[in-house]
């Protein structure tokens, strides 16, 4: 067998003979250079295998897609629980529909108050819409009489340091026109003491009487601040403009309220379609806001004070409204 060194070894050391000088060296890259060239050219052309393996050409065909199976309707949740631990059962809308909210929102109709009613509002205060407590409203109903108490408490924090209570009362009777006030109460209790004082409509008479000794005129539309917030829902919605006279306890002031329109309000429940009302005022008074639920017989579902630079100093915004007819 012929080894490696035997044939290969001569051709080396002859090809290292004639690179020797620096002149041969480039000699022989000149003609190597040519002869690979050259046989770039002439050479017939060599395919070398390779493994790619060739696809099929891809086709595509549009079908029309499979028909959607119908599925059944479910069944909508309601926007509050049906019952709650102490019995009182949650209102049901009675306006579910956009088009009857949007008659509703100009319209001449009035709403029957329910037997028994509790709204239950989260409290805000300042710009920043700090969560400073709770305010819960509790009307009662008995043949042609109502109690209307509003009770507020501190919570969070704010209860700790302040745990001040906050209650109105409005007593009276139900009359053709809604809410006819009879007395009105507010009492403070803070950690200083207890302080109060009442109004007493005598409609015979026709005068409004408070507790520190005055009296006045007794207008025929007058309403304590309580209960204006539910004889709202007894008023005509189809005019611009709503006169009243207000009573706070200690004096009485005649008001007028804009209707304005409809919108949708965020709440801990939800959005609320409701109607915007508020205090007309000048510039740099003081002036409230209240929305009345659309969908929840015109109840106030959220109201606010406003400063007189414009600045938000409490917002209530409803979180439970409960009823019940019977």
């Amino acid at each position: 067998m012929v080894s490696y060194d035997t044939i290969f070894q001569p051709i080396f050391r002859a090809l290292l003979a004639a690179l020797s000088t620096p002149a041969r060296r480039i000699s022989f890259a000149i003609t190597f250079s040519a002869m690979v060239h050259a046989a770039i050219l002439w050479l017939p052309h060599i395919q070398l295998p390779h493994d790619k393996v060739q696809l099929p050409p891809l086709t595509a065909r549009l079908e029309p897609l499979p028909k959607p199976i119908a599925q059944p309707a479910a069944k909508p949740e309601p926007a509050y629980p049906t019952t709650k631990p102490d019995g009182i059962p949650s209102i049901e809308p009675i306006a579910s529909t956009a088009d009857t909210m949007e008659k509703m929102e100009k319209s001449t109709v009035t709403h029957q108050f329910p037997k028994h009613l509790k709204l239950t509002f989260v409290v805000f205060r300042g710009e920043d819409f700090f969560r400073v407590g709770e305010l819960s409203h509790q009307l009662d109903i008995h043949k042609n009489k109502y109690t209307l108490k509003a009770t507020r408490q501190t919570t969070g924090l704010t209860g700790l340091l302040n745990n001040d209570q906050f209650i109105q009362t409005s007593r009276g009777e139900i009359s053709e026109q809604g809410l006819l006030p009879g007395i009105f109460k507010e009492e403070k209790i803070t950690a200083s003491g207890k302080q109060s004082l009442k109004a007493t409509f005598d409609w015979a008479a026709q005068k409004l009487s408070f507790s520190h000794g005055g009296e006045t005129a007794l207008p025929a539309e007058a309403q304590d601040v309580l209960s204006l917030m539910y004889q709202l829902s007894q008023l005509p919605m189809d005019r611009e403009i709503i006169p009243l006279s207000i009573s706070d306890g200690k004096s009485l002031e005649n008001y007028e309220i804009e209707i304005g329109g409809a919108e949708d309000i965020d709440t801990p429940t939800g959005k609320l379609r409701a109607l915007r009302l508020r205090k007309l005022h000048t510039q740099g008074e003081a002036y409230f806001e209240i929305w009345l639920g659309l969908e929840y017989r015109l109840l106030p579902v959220k109201f606010r004070q406003v400063g007189a630079s414009g600045e938000v100093i409490e917002e209530f915004v409803i979180s439970d409204i409960r009823a019940t007819d019977e």
